[in-house]
């Protein structure tokens, strides 16, 4: 049985503003899920019969864009608040990847790598 989908009502949607969030995305015919971490600076409602569709304007975590992003609601898989400023690099190092892109250098002095 498939997962129904995710869906935000306006007062959720609202909650998520001025906070930073880990995303899971998705889009339609794609199997991949990608994960992304954003702070949420803006969000547009749906309004029906004018505007169906809903999304955030974001600001991607790692400050690689001047001018905030849309990401639409129906492309969110999964949405949490990160209270921990340390939680993406936790939650990330979980996360299987490649054999190639876990080959780290050895650690330097008062750095740790986990397997």
């Amino acid at each position: 049985m498939s997962k129904p989908p995710f869906q935000l009502d306006p007062a959720t949607a609202l909650a998520f503003l001025g906070q930073t969030v880990l995303v899971e995305l998705r889009w339609d015919g794609d199997d991949e899920m990608l994960w992304r971490c954003y702070h949420i600076v803006g969000v547009v409602l749906p309004v029906p019969g004018i505007f169906e569709h809903g999304y955030f304007l974001i600001m991607p975590f790692d400050g690689s864009e001047d001018l905030p992003l849309e990401v639409y609601f129906d492309s969110i898989n999964a949405i949490q608040t990160i209270r921990d400023r340390h939680a993406p690099g936790k939650l990330l190092e979980r996360l299987p990847l490649p054999q190639l892109i876990q080959a780290q250098a050895a650690p330097t002095q008062g750095e740790r790598h986990h397997a």
